[in-house]
């Protein structure tokens, strides 16, 4: 299994240099991050063709690529149609931007994957979910657009394919924003086991008598693996905040998206059911279609949701941890007891949270809160649509 998830990685890894996503090179397996002329030129030659197609673009999507819509419902389509280009020209345009930035993130993800290659094995099952999700949302994207073709001109099918193309950037910089978290997450999770094997351990040590000698042997062994626990915990947040850096712009149009296309998606179910696919001259195997795009996209979108709130759940698990250390009677070696206190210390002064460009946060009250604005917006458009057309 390892074997496959080494391949996958291998796959994306070239798919993000072929689709002009990635501008520099690195190595998994000794950590080295570099720039080359080759990829540079390649990825600038590839970025300016996705600019100059997207500038030809304008005016080519129209509505009647998807049937007989009416004013409010082709102006939605087009609008959709434009945040996904623009969504895909953004993400290009800030790893540009922030190349420096990138590398160094990738430099101190690789730091510690070499140091704990056996990850692979522990993170293969949410990776596995996430590639075919991912590769779903593509391949239904390219089986629609081939549907539609058949019935539009030469330039809208290259809006088309314009779409597909940025919408694959978006994916994949998705996709690499949801393999950083879930590295984390899964290095929490080890953290989580260790700390937690050190509390039982000081609980046992604190019920025993002393014996000098192997007492203090004990309490200093748990001592450093409860600073290494502390230094890697503090590697991680280093990790997440440089996360929000580099996709801090990704990240805002990402929530902006799934917030938009919820909306648009409730209304155009509405629009369907309302009017009839007779009406509104869609084939049956293009809803389908339509909808099977849908259900991978949303099912992609609540994978880095909840990859994103598992995180935070872990590292509530590791304060929940920590705080059982006030439980225990007196008694440890002093240098544990200064360990405990100074990890306690670190993680008080450095909360741990996840925002969107510093806007609002990422966290289970954001997200219900985002929930019910989807819900509200959805009927609003829905109510114009009923008194005006």
């Amino acid at each position: 299994m390892a074997n496959w998830i080494g391949l996958m990685m291998r796959a994306v890894y070239y798919y993000c240099h072929l689709i002009g996503l990635t501008n520099f090179d690195y190595e998994p397996r000794t950590g080295r991050v570099y720039k080359s002329w080759k990829t540079t030129f390649y990825t600038a030659t590839v970025n300016t063709a996705i600019t100059v197609l997207a500038y030809h673009w304008t005016g080519q999507m129209d509505s009647s690529l998807f049937g007989n819509v009416n004013e409010l419902q082709e102006y939605v389509i087009v609008f959709m149609s434009g945040l996904r280009i623009i969504g895909g020209l953004v993400t290009l345009l800030n790893r540009w931007r922030q190349r420096k930035q990138l590398m160094e993130l990738v430099r101190n993800i690789l730091r510690l994957y070499v140091a704990n290659p056996n990850m692979n094995s522990l993170s293969r099952w949410g990776f596995l979910v996430k590639f075919f999700t991912t590769l779903a949302v593509d391949l239904v994207s390219i089986i629609l657009a081939v549907d539609v073709t058949g019935r539009v001109s030469l330039a809208q099918a290259l809006a088309l394919f314009l779409q597909f193309w940025t919408s694959s950037i978006l994916n994949l910089a998705i996709l690499q924003h949801y393999l950083v978290i879930l590295f984390v997450r899964v290095q929490y999770q080890l953290m989580n086991t260790e700390l937690r094997n050190i509390i039982e351990e000081s609980e046992r040590l604190c019920s025993l008598p002393r014996r000098r000698a192997a007492f203090m042997t004990r309490c200093c062994y748990l001592s450093d693996q409860l600073e290494d626990i502390a230094k890697l915990q503090s590697q991680l947040q280093l990790i997440v905040s440089q996360v929000g850096k580099v996709f801090g712009i990704q990240g805002l149009v990402v929530y902006s998206g799934y917030y938009l296309f919820s909306v648009v998606f409730s209304y155009l179910t509405y629009s369907l059911f309302k009017n009839g696919s007779k009406n509104l001259d869609l084939a049956l195997r293009t809803i389908i279609l339509g909808y099977s795009l849908n259900f991978f996209y949303y099912l992609d979108a609540m994978l880095n949701l909840f990859n994103v709130l598992l995180v935070l759940d872990d590292h509530k698990e590791m304060l929940r941890l920590l705080a059982k250390r006030t439980l225990f009677s007196s008694g440890l070696d002093v240098r544990l007891e200064e360990s405990f206190e100074s990890f306690q210390l670190q993680v008080a002064r450095n909360p741990f949270e996840m925002n969107v460009m510093q806007l609002f946060p990422v966290n289970h009250y954001s997200t219900t809160a985002m929930c019910g604005s989807i819900i509200t917006h959805s009927i609003l458009l829905i109510q114009y649509d009923m008194e005006n057309f």
